[in-house]
């Protein structure tokens, strides 16, 4: 679970963003909408503990958060190396068929040697998506996932996404695609000038 409290953050001394009163519950999937600038990367990013709140209270295990961000970040190198080195860089057990399971799903298998900056933008999207799945993490934070796939690609984002909820895992999905929300989400936020409004559940 996560529990947000008066929770602020200024840039210039100005407020982007205030969330007075927010949980989110395991075992459940959100989706945050809202136009760009509106403040939902910077409250996943916030979550994801890679930028500071300056006011209010936040909760949560943070041990156990895993945040992929909108635009890929890779090692220089090819898929496989990008797949396995930030675990061994943490001494993690990478889970080996479950990572060839993903490659072969998303029709990838064949790119392991492949240099990520020879990539298409909808092939990095899948070697995200599949590195975030791998970390077995049980809050996964997701910043347009699927904005650079293929229909077939997105709905298998969502097949999983709906299998890891199902499991247990909590999903906060930031997202530009209100029908992709209405899929998948067990409730819809949207943000408006730093403020989070409830849309729909």
């Amino acid at each position: 679970m996560i529990e947000i409290k008066n929770l602020k953050k200024y840039y210039e001394n100005r407020l982007i963003l205030e969330v007075a009163d927010l949980n989110f519950s395991k075992g459940k999937i959100y989706s945050i909408l809202g136009r760009n600038g509106a403040g939902k990367s910077t409250l996943l990013k916030i979550l994801g503990g890679i930028l500071s709140y300056d006011e209010g209270n936040l909760r949560y295990d943070k041990d156990n958060v895993i945040l992929s961000t909108q635009e890929p970040l890779f090692f220089k190198g090819n898929v496989i190396y990008n797949l396995t080195e930030p675990f061994r860089l943490r001494d993690l057990k990478i889970e080996s068929d479950k990572m060839t399971s993903l490659l072969n799903k998303f029709q990838i298998e064949n790119l392991k040697e492949a240099l990520v900056s020879t990539l298409s933008g909808g092939e990095k999207a899948k070697v995200q998506f599949i590195r975030t799945v791998l970390y077995n993490k049980k809050i996964l934070l997701l910043d347009e996932p699927t904005a650079s796939m293929d229909k077939k690609s997105t709905y298998l984002v969502e097949k999983i996404l709906t299998e890891l909820r199902d499991m247990g895992s909590l999903i906060i999905l930031v997202t530009h695609d209100y029908e992709q929300a209405v899929r998948i989400s067990n409730c819809i936020y949207e943000v408006d000038e730093g403020k989070i409004i409830q849309r729909g559940t």
